[in-house]
C-alpha cells in the first residue's frame, strides 16, 4: 500500500513529480549551451577524443565521463541524459529527505523530510537545473557526503573510514565541479570537530585529517596521473587550474548586482524556513553557509551557478517547516511550492524564449546536413549542432565563447583571432553565424564575416529563441 511513512512510497512520489516537473524539457537539446557542450564531448570522448587536449575547456573530467557514459546506452542522446538527470535529481530529492529525518527526527511524521525533498526538485528548476547542468549530478554526492557524514559524527562509529567515506564522495564531486570544494572543506572541518568531542589526541586527530584530505584530492589526483602517463598532463593543468585566471567578467556591477539581488529574492521564502529551523539546522546553515561563500569568492551570480545552492538551502528549509500541527507544516509547504512552481514558470518560459526550442534547432540541422564536407564552424552558435550534424571538429575551441567572446580573450592560452584566421584557411564547409551580442568579439567577428562575404553563400536563417542563426556553405568555386 502507498504510504508516505514507507521508504518506498516517498521514493514513488518523487519519482512521479521530477517526471512531472522535468518532462516538458525532454528532447529539447538548446535548454541550455552548457549540457549541450557537455553531451558532445561525452560523445566523442568514446571516440577517442581527449578532453583539454582534443577538446578544451575547464569543466572537470568526471563530469564528461558521466555523459560519455550515458552515450554509451545508446539511444537518442539529448532525450538519454534528460532522463538520466531526473532520475539523479529523483534520487538527489530523496537523500534530502534522509537528511532532513535524521535533523528533524521527524519520521512518525514525513511531512517536513519529504517537503525538502519536494523543494529541492522544484527550486533546481527555478536555478536553471531543468536539464543536466553540473550541479544536478554533483549534488547527488554531495547529498550522499551528507547523509554519511551526519550518520558517522552522531553515531561516532569508524569515524576515520566512514569519514573518508564522505570525503571520498566530495572528491568525486569535485571531479564535477571543483567548487564542491568549499562545501567540502566544511564537511571535513565539522569531521575534525566531531573527532575532537570523542576525545581523540591531537596524533590521531591529524592521522585522521590526512586520511580525509588525501581521500578528498584522490580522484583529482587520479585524473592528473592519468593525463599525465600519456603525455597530457600540462593540458590537464592549464585547463583545470590556471586558465580560470585568464577570464574576464564581462558583467558590470550594477548587472551582478541585480542577478544576486534576483537570486536572493527567489530564495526568500527557503531563508526563512531555514532561520525557524536554525536550532535543529545548524549543520544545514553551515553548510549553506559554505555554499555561498564559493558562489561570493567565484563572483558568479547567475542563476545557473546557485544550483549547488539548491541542496543545502532545501535541507534547511525542511528542518523550519514543522510546525505545531500538520496542517500547519502541510500550509507552510503548499504556500512554499506554489511560490517556488509560479517562479520555475516565469523563468522557464523566458528561458524557453531566449534560447529556442527542438523544433527551431531541427530547421538549423536540416540546413546544414549530415556531416558537412570540411567541417562546420559554429561561430557563437549552439555547440549541440556538431553533435546533432555529427560534423568534424575545427578546432579545439569549440564552446561558443572560447572564440567568439571576450572574456575568453585570454583564457583559453591561445590567441583568438589567429585561431579563426588557422581554422577560417582550411575553409570550413559550412559556417553557422549568431546574431552579434555585446559581448561577442569583434576581432574574431570580423574575420569570420570577411571569410563569409568573400568565399561562402547564404543557405538559409532560423531564430533560435531570441536571435536569428544563418547558415553559410562554402561556394563551390572557393573551394580548393
Amino acid at each position: 500500500m502507498f504510504s508516505l511513512r514507507h521508504r518506498s512510497g516517498q521514493a514513488i512520489l518523487l519519482l512521479l513529480v521530477a517526471f512531472a516537473l522535468r518532462s516538458p524539457f525532454f528532447g529539447n537539446p538548446v535548454i541550455h549551451s552548457d549540457e549541450q557542450f557537455y553531451l558532445l564531448v561525452g560523445d566523442r570522448l568514446l571516440h577517442g577524443a581527449w578532453p583539454f587536449v582534443d577538446i578544451f575547456d575547464r569543466k572537470p573530467v568526471g563530469l564528461f565521463l558521466i555523459f560519455a557514459g550515458i552515450r554509451s546506452v545508446g539511444g537518442d542522446g539529448v532525450l538519454m541524459y534528460q532522463l538520466a538527470a531526473t532520475l539523479v535529481a529523483t534520487a538527489t530529492a530523496f537523500l534530502v529527505a534522509r537528511i532532513v529525518s535524521r535533523l528533524c527526527s521527524d519520521d512518525a511524521n514525513p511531512v517536513a523530510s519529504v517537503g525538502a525533498a519536494l523543494i529541492y526538485l522544484v527550486w533546481i528548476i527555478v536555478f536553471d537545473g531543468a536539464g543536466g547542468q553540473s550541479a544536478i549530478w554533483g549534488n547527488a554526492l554531495m547529498a550522499a557526503a551528507a547523509l554519511l557524514m551526519l550518520d558517522t559524527t552522531r553515531g561516532h562509529r569508524h569515524i576515520s573510514l566512514r569519514g573518508a567515506g564522505a570525503m571520498l564522495l566530495i572528491g568525486l564531486a569535485m571531479q564535477i565541479k571543483y567548487t564542491a570544494m568549499f562545501e567540502g572543506i566544511f564537511f571535513g572541518l565539522t569531521l575534525v570537530w566531531a573527532a575532537y568531542r570523542e576525545g581523540r589526541s591531537i596524533g590521531r586527530l591529524a592521522a585522521d585529517a590526512g586520511l580525509w584530505i588525501g581521500a578528498a584530492l584522490f580522484p583529482t589526483a587520479l585524473a592528473w596521473i592519468v593525463y599525465a602517463a600519456a603525455g597530457h598532463g600540462d593540458a590537464f593543468v592549464f585547463a583545470n587550474f590556471l586558465s580560470i585566471f585568464g577570464q574576464q567578467d564581462d558583467d558590470t556591477l550594477n548587472s551582478n548586482l541585480l542577478k544576486l539581488l534576483g537570486g536572493v529574492g527567489m530564495s526568500l521564502p527557503l531563508a526563512w524556513l531555514a532561520w525557524r529551523g536554525r536550532r535543529a539546522g545548524s549543520f544545514a546553515l553551515g553548510w549553506l553557509a559554505a555554499a555561498v561563500i564559493a558562489i561570493l569568492i567565484m563572483h558568479t551570480f547567475e542563476l545557473l551557478y546557485l544550483l549547488p545552492l539548491a541542496l543545502p538551502l532545501s535541507v534547511a528549509a525542511g528542518t523550519g517547516l514543522s510546525g505545531p500541527t500538520v496542517r500547519t507544516t502541510m500550509v507552510r509547504l503548499a504556500a512554499v511550492l506554489v511560490f517556488g512552481a509560479l517562479a520555475a514558470t516565469v523563468m522557464t518560459s523566458i528561458r524557453i524564449g531566449r534560447r529556442g526550442n527542438a523544433r527551431q534547432i531541427a530547421q538549423l540541422v536540416q540546413m546544414i546536413g549530415q556531416q558537412p564536407r570540411g567541417c562546420m564552424f559554429a561561430y557563437g552558435s549552439e555547440p549541440i549542432l556538431y553533435f546533432l550534424t555529427r560534423s568534424c571538429l575545427p578546432t579545439p575551441y569549440i564552446f561558443r565563447s572560447h572564440l567568439g567572446q571576450t572574456a575568453e580573450s585570454h583564457g583559453t592560452g591561445v590567441d583568438p583571432v589567429v585561431e579563426v584566421a588557422r581554422l577560417l584557411a582550411a575553409r570550413p564547409g559550412v559556417i553557422v553565424v549568431r546574431a552579434p551580442k555585446p559581448s561577442t568579439n569583434l576581432a574574431t567577428q570580423a574575420l569570420v564575416l570577411r571569410a563569409i562575404a568573400t568565399r561562402y553563400r547564404l543557405v538559409g536563417s532560423v531564430k533560435i529563441g531570441g536571435l536569428p542563426q544563418s547558415v553559410y556553405r562554402l561556394r563551390t568555386d572557393a573551394a580548393r
